[in-house]
């Protein structure tokens, strides 16, 4: 299943390249999407390397995932966000990500150990700005012109809404599972590899939506 999982990604960054050479209106955040899956694919096969080994992988899963992707994921939606005030929030909720990051790692818990609570805290941040988002489209009329279901920042942020909203519980008690029962952690582990793998290979293809809407072809 790990290679199903890891080809699936790797078609999602794969087919985020043509988008490159196409003209389109969401450059910067296609740039930024196909980082998270260059992170995403990499970060995967080097835990399909080691999982199998039984060697402790947290250091990379909390260097990469849970501060790294986080933190693009936030920057992906600072470039989405239109007004000022939320920019400004995003950016101050971003920094103060990262300073806990680092002050979390010196005082409290090494990066040998998988960051639970760090976690936690930018899935919220994330799953706020999802909710931002979706609800500015219809409060404030983001996208009023344009043919919703074609525009691929909407099915992005359902997406990312979708994995951390689904996966929160999961990564925050996961250290907790491991103790107590590793076969349901094993279950538990699969469900949200495929709720990850939806991410990321909606991450790639939604770009290719707006060329299925001959108005939007005209950008």
């Amino acid at each position: 299943m790990i290679y199903t999982y890891l080809a699936l990604i790797l078609l999602g960054l794969l087919s985020s390249i043509p988008h490159f050479f196409l003209p389109n209106r969401f450059k910067k955040q296609h740039v930024i999407t196909f980082f998270i899956l260059i992170l995403a694919f990499g970060l995967e096969s080097y835990g399909a390397y080691t999982v199998p080994k039984k060697i402790n992988n947290s250091l990379a899963y909390n260097l990469f995932f849970v501060y790294t992707e986080t933190l693009l994921i936030l920057g992906l939606f600072y470039s989405i966000f239109k007004e000022k005030k939320p920019k400004f929030f995003l950016k101050i909720a971003s920094f103060a990500f990262l300073l806990w990051g680092i002050l979390y790692t010196i005082f409290i818990e090494n990066l040998r150990a998988f960051h639970t609570l760090s976690f936690s805290i930018g899935s919220l941040i994330i799953i706020l700005c999802c909710i931002y988002f979706l609800v500015s489209i219809f409060l404030k009329e983001w996208y009023i012109k344009e043919f919703l279901m074609a525009n691929p920042l909407f099915w992005i942020t359902v997406f990312i809404f979708f994995f951390y909203s689904a996966t929160t519980l999961y990564f925050s008690s996961v250290n907790l599972i491991l103790k107590i029962d590793p076969n349901l952690n094993s279950i538990l582990a699969s469900i949200n590899k495929i709720m990850a793998v939806t991410m990321y290979l909606g991450m790639g293809l939604a770009f290719y939506l707006p060329y299925l809407n001959r108005s939007e072809q005209k950008i």
